[in-house]
């Protein structure tokens, strides 16, 4: 055999000896140890993936309730809304039904014709109107009517005010309102405080409305903007 044969079969023996090798290496089982060392590391990525898409406890998501509400931003533009609880019939009422039934009982038109009469009512119930609206109120007025607004939306009968719905309302109006102020005052240390507590408080609320019933804590909570997530378990503000 010449020289080349022989160097030929030696590297094809060479090949084969290496591709065992390889074969061996590919298909061996791993080790008890690293197979938990994996798992332990996919496990801490997932948590981590679930803790990094948790809603936020604080922020909720845009609902027609939260719409429904009044800052004091949006109340410059709103005409229809009344301090002291005052309801759109009284309204009605008080501002177009009053000064005709004035003008009649007090027998204005004896004096002056009923179109004068009838037009000075209506001048004293504007004046009225532009008193009690909630454009004139204070940032507290507006808190309160919010407030009626969380028991008329939430409310299981009329003047409930003591349902967890309405209470887990009316500290959601309170969270949002203080998480907006916190926004541009970011050194309050006190109100920060004061929303843990917030937020805390809600979660009781709500966890003893899911022991109640469950369809009325989903319900509760898709009105709200919130999700099961920000509200259970361990909640970090």
């Amino acid at each position: 055999m010449s020289s080349i044969g022989r160097a030929l079969k030696a590297s094809q023996a060479a090949l084969q000896c290496r591709s065992f090798q390889t074969s061996t290496v590919a298909f061996a089982k791993k080790h008890p140890k690293q197979i938990k060392k994996e798992n332990l590391a996919k496990r801490a990525a997932l948590a981590a993936e679930f803790e990094r898409t948790k809603p936020s406890p604080v922020v909720a998501a845009p609902t027609p309730f939260y719409a429904s509400l009044h800052t004091p931003e949006t109340v410059l533009q709103s005409t229809e809304a009344y301090q002291h609880g005052l309801t759109d019939d009284e309204a009605k009422l008080l501002f177009e039904q009053a000064p005709e039934a004035i003008t009649d009982i007090t027998k204005s038109s004896v004096v002056r014709s009923k179109e004068e009469a009838l037009k000075d009512e209506q001048h004293k119930g504007d004046i009225v109107k532009k008193i009690i609206s909630l454009q004139n109120a204070n940032a507290k007025a507006i808190q309160l009517w919010n407030t009626q607004r969380c028991i008329e939306w939430f409310g299981r009968k009329e003047g409930d005010t003591g349902s967890p719905e309405v209470q887990a309302a009316i500290l959601s109006v309170r969270i949002q309102n203080l998480h907006s102020h916190l926004q541009s005052h970011k050194k309050d240390r006190h109100n920060y405080r004061e929303l843990r507590s917030m937020v805390h408080q809600r979660a009781k609320i709500l966890k003893y409305l899911k022991s109640k019933s469950l369809t009325r804590y989903q319900t509760c909570l898709e009105a709200l903007g919130l999700q099961a997530r920000a509200v259970e378990g361990e909640i970090i503000v």
